[in-house]
């Protein structure tokens, strides 16, 4: 079946980027075929027939209005801060002055208004270049704009660009009868900061009275209150009965003046729709949030989540160590892994039937190919995700140490050993997986011991006098030929048959061209954040040359290339921008591929009669970036009649060779390497000096 169209319309991509990101995030565009449009390409992309158009704004209906097709309805879509990103803003101390940074006097006024009315108590001061602000400001905060954050600013809080309501996204499911919109929801039971929407989908689909959703929110850390439109309590979790002490209390089907306390219910009625807001009661301090339910414009209700704030510290605190306790988290699943080509999909169906299984498992493939995210994926998809996960690198341990830290030693077994011993890799991979990688790097004496672990499933501390038993999956992974290694006589033909159970060969990246825009996009997305820098893009050439490339250090090397390319890249990279592309004696492109490419330009333009006219824009705009009407001016100026019509597509041909870089508004247009490079061809070619004459 033919799916059907949403079209999100705004001013600025920023929004259109972002309703696109959720779409894929939250599963919409496995639903709907998602359409963005700037108001400025209205006159050119009609809107689709049957869609639905969801607007930035209410401030554009009267201007999207004529381009509409008969019989299309337009919604605004609501949008808020996300839940995640506010909670940054809870390390600031009350009173602290802050700097609240966006681009426009506007948008940062718009955006201290709702950070006031999330009831987040800042002494905030609005900032956007050139303006003023007192000196003393150590912190900003920024809706996703760090790169206007002044430079002597201390701690930058990015709470991130709004994103599109939850129940924009029910009226989006609701309008077209979909009953996909659960499925949806699913997704953000992932984490504690979308439990609001899960809740709220539940609730639309339920009448508060599913008894899958009493199970879900009686399973979860908030307590949670449930009203109807006439401040009637639907439903009420264990966590809030115990929070409030009503035990014992008829509560459900009551009005919610007549039995919660006072002090709270004036609380619960002073916070707004969709508020993030700190609370003080009862000698503590509480995170509240209300939300209002609506289904086809009527009102059903609201919800209240409220948690100690204390309780949400410490959940990050331990998240945070837990992460970051080094190899026993294995944060990857499968879901973090993409893959269209056939090879990678009969390896991911693969690796998820043997996930279920205690059997060993042994990746090969060659370097970068992502054979330890593969592992990390088959333990959180097995029995044992919530074990730990040990990550042993062969090739990153020296051999004198890779004993003790494997088996772990008793103390006195040796000079410098640690008082009362030290417990092993293997011993901390109780109940677990541990992850053996670079195999092949193991000496003869490791091999040893590592068939008996295998074959007996205990082991012997250095030093010690008596057997551990261990219960432990184990994956190993290596990029070389075992059974080469075998011949040679470097690797145990016994040990290699104990680890070759399960076997899993992940191919290449030049095996599986076809997931190379994907892994591009994301990387790029990846460092643009980390940078905190705009996302750039790739021009086809570049993409065809990404996609022709061999790859030799697979996702590995593609990351890499991307993140060079995240520092040099403006708004789009081109092939001669590319790492491998580029000869690293004197950081041009190679010598015979730019002769040929430069070739075929010069013909091509020598062909169409104005090559003299080409080099005089590359001449003026490798002096200095010009915008089109001074550079015309420039060229009258030299005695060449050309017409802005003429110029302008001029400039469009030498944007689409690479030769230029055309900047956005009044950014004006500058020369690339590239353009460079044909400039220095010319002259080579003529034989004459720096300035190329006709």
């Amino acid at each position: 079946m033919e799916k059907k169209t949403v079209t999100f319309i705004a001013k600025m991509d920023e929004f259109l980027h972002s309703a696109v990101s959720q779409c894929v995030e939250l599963g919409v565009s496995d639903d709907f075929h998602i359409e963005g449009i700037r108001m400025d390409q209205l006159a050119y992309r009609p809107i689709a027939e049957g869609s639905l158009v969801v607007l930035s704004t209410s401030m554009i209906e009267s201007f999207v209005e004529p381009y509409l097709p008969p019989g299309t309805k337009m919604i605004v879509a609501k949008r808020m801060f996300s839940y995640q990103n506010l909670r940054g803003m809870l390390e600031i101390p009350k009173g602290v002055k802050v700097l609240l940074v966006s681009d426009t006097p506007e948008t940062a006024q718009d955006n201290i208004d709702l950070i006031r009315a999330a009831g987040l108590d800042f002494d905030l001061y609005p900032y956007y270049p050139g303006a003023e602000y007192p000196k003393d400001i150590e912190i900003a905060v920024t809706p996703g704009e760090a790169e206007h954050v002044p430079p002597h600013i201390r701690k930058v809080v990015d709470i991130g660009f709004r994103v599109i309501d939850l129940t924009t996204w029910l009226a989006i499911y609701t309008h077209f009868d979909n009953d996909n919109f659960q499925k949806m929801t699913m997704r953000t039971l992932q984490s504690l900061f979308f439990i609001t929407k899960e809740l709220n989908n539940e609730i639309q689909h339920a009448h508060l009275l599913s008894k899958y959703l009493e199970a879900i929110v009686n399973g979860i850390e908030d307590a949670v209150i449930a009203f109807d439109e006439e401040e009637i309590i639907r439903f009420v979790n264990q966590k809030a009965v115990d929070s409030l002490n009503l035990h014992g209390a008829q509560i459900v089907g009551e009005k919610s003046l007549a039995c919660l306390p006072s002090d709270f219910y004036e609380l619960f009625m002073d916070c707004g729709e969709n508020e993030d807001i700190l609370v003080d009661w009862a000698n503590k301090t509480y995170f509240f949030r209300k939300t209002h339910i609506f289904m086809e414009g009527r009102f059903l209700g609201s919800l209240l989540l409220f948690r100690q704030a204390v309780e949400i510290e410490k959940l990050e605190h331990d998240y945070r160590m837990r992460l970051y306790n080094k190899g026993l988290v294995a944060k990857y699943q499968f879901d973090d892994i993409y893959g269209e080509s056939p090879s990678f999909q009969k390896v991911l169906q693969i690796a998820r039937k043997i996930a279920r299984s205690n059997s060993t498992v042994l990746l090969l493939g060659e370097t970068g190919t992502g054979k330890e995210l593969l592992a990390q994926a088959i333990h959180n998809a097995s029995p044992r995700r919530r074990e730990p996960f040990v990550g042993v690198n062969f090739a990153a341990i020296s051999e004198s140490l890779l004993e003790s830290e494997l088996f772990g030693y008793e103390e006195g077994a040796f000079t410098g050993a640690r008082k009362g011993g030290h417990i092993g890799w293997f011993e901390l991979a109780h109940k677990g997986t541990i992850f053996l990688d670079e195999i092949g790097d193991a000496s003869g004496a490791i091999q040893n011991r590592l068939l008996r672990v295998l074959q007996e499933r205990q082991i012997m501390r250095v030093g010690g006098n008596k057997v551990i038993p261990t219960d432990i999956r184990v994956i190993a992974a290596t990029n070389q030929d075992l059974k080469q290694m075998i011949e040679e006589g470097t690797f145990r033909a016994d040990l290699y048959f104990r680890l070759n159970i399960l076997p899993i060969h992940l191919p290449p990246l030049r095996k599986r061209q076809e997931d190379i825009p994907w892994l591009v996009e994301r990387f790029i997305r990846r460092y643009a954040y980390d940078l905190r820098r705009p996302p750039f893009t790739l021009s086809k050439e570049a993409m065809k040359a990404m996609q022709e490339y061999e790859w030799p250090g697979n996702i590995r090397e593609l990351e890499n290339v991307i993140e060079y390319l995240a520092h040099v890249v403006e708004e789009e990279g081109y092939v001669y921008q590319l790492p491998f592309m580029v000869d690293q004696e004197n950081g041009s492109i190679e010598h015979d591929e730019c002769e040929a490419v430069c070739e075929q330009l010069y013909e091509a333009y020598s062909q169409r009669g104005f090559l003299a006219e080409m080099v005089a824009v590359l001449q003026e705009l490798k002096q200095e970036g010009s915008g089109r009407y001074a550079l015309g001016e420039q060229l009258q100026a030299q005695g060449m009649e050309i017409s802005s019509q003429q110029l302008r597509y001029r400039l469009k041909l030498l944007q689409n060779d690479e030769l230029i870089q055309v900047g956005k508004g009044r950014q004006g247009s500058k020369i690339s390497s590239k353009g460079e490079e044909f400039l220095r061809y010319l002259n080579r070619r003529n034989g004459r000096g720096d300035r190329h004459e006709l």
